[in-house]
């Protein structure tokens, strides 16, 4: 038999009105009689019923994940990396998390309202306008820069900084002539990146050559391999960072491909370190980041939204860390 707020409250002592301040997060009932309603609560395992609860509330109980350009999304470690720090952050709550691969699916969660508030990986500069989102009337958290100036709460990896040091770390080995992997220009990560490597070259008194810059319409390392291997067979570069380490994969078999050697050859660092990168061979060198942590913050600062709170921090930012490993060595003489 399922426990009811009334049973709670009974074995609490208190009314179901203070059961129900404590569940909604409401002020009004003292710390230690709060206390003592979770303590009954956790003893009990009470579960709220959403339904019932969102039919008085006018909520859905839902939580949109919404991550566009769906395709290939799902095979880029970072995303699944990311969506795993956030499962995380709402398995902690009563929410229900949906999620939305394509622009239908999209249109419909976002018109119909099916959802309290949406967790929303950067989408391209034309695919979602501001208009438009500000429309929704929704709580909004995004993941990864979206636009400049943007209304909504960001967390994001400092990319600027971590692609500077991908290039600082080369220059360090002896590389001279460094070359830069990108995705398009319509994404804002891709923006910072470009920055980043720009910045870096310059204060390391190195020429900025357009040849030597690769920019590509999407960050599909399975798609890009054969133009990466166009990129090398005609430029002359002894390293190449990546804004990704999705294409710093797809960079290494392009390399292969052309027959240079990793890293004797070209060295290679992506950016992000997710997961995998220490265990292919050769293990990737990157730039870290803590992408469960990206995850876990973005759930939590949406849950905050969601029960009321002002969110003062509008852009957190994580930082980066350079790692090197098996990809990266001193250029040949």
């Amino acid at each position: 038999m399922s426990v009811s707020i009334k049973d709670v409250a009974r074995e609490a002592g208190v009314s179901t009105a203070s059961v129900s301040r404590v569940l909604s997060g409401k002020p009004g009932v003292g710390k230690a009689t709060e206390k003592r309603i979770r303590e009954v609560i956790k003893q009990m395992d009470y579960r709220p019923n959403l339904g019932a609860r969102g039919l008085v509330q006018q909520k859905t109980g839902n939580i949109a994940v919404v991550v566009p350009r769906g395709s290939f999304i799902l095979n880029n470690p970072f995303f699944s990396t990311v969506l795993d720090g956030i499962a995380q952050g709402i398995d902690q709550t009563d929410y229900n998390i949906l999620m939305s691969f394509t622009s239908t699916q999209q249109k419909k969660l976002l018109e119909k309202k099916s959802v309290d508030g949406i967790i929303l990986f950067a989408p391209r500069i034309e695919e979602l306008t501001l208009e438009s989102l500000k429309k929704i009337g929704l709580p909004i958290v995004v993941i990864g820069s979206y636009v400049e100036d943007s209304p909504f709460p960001c967390v994001r990896p400092d990319d600027e900084d971590g692609i500077a040091q991908a290039v600082q770390a080369l220059y360090q080995l002896g590389h001279r002539n460094i070359g830069f992997i990108n995705g398009p220009l319509s994404s804002m990560h891709s923006i910072n990146c470009l920055n980043g490597y720009t910045k870096e070259l310059n204060n390391l008194g190195l020429d900025y050559l357009d040849e030597n810059i690769l920019e590509l319409d999407e960050f599909d390392a399975s798609k890009a391999t054969n133009e990466i291997s166009t990129f090398f067979k005609e430029q002359k570069i002894t390293g190449v960072v990546c804004a990704s380490d999705y294409l710093a994969v797809g960079a290494i078999k392009a390399a292969t491909t052309v027959g240079l050697s990793i890293p004797e050859d070209l060295s290679i660092v992506g950016a992000d370190d997710v997961p995998i990168s220490s265990f292919i061979t050769p293990s990737l060198s990157s730039v870290h980041v803590d992408l469960l942590g990206i995850g876990k913050k973005a759930a939590s600062i949406l849950l905050d939204m969601l029960l009321g709170k002002q969110i003062e921090n509008k852009e957190v930012v994580f930082k980066m860390k350079y790692i090197n490993r098996a990809t990266t060595s001193s250029p040949k003489e």
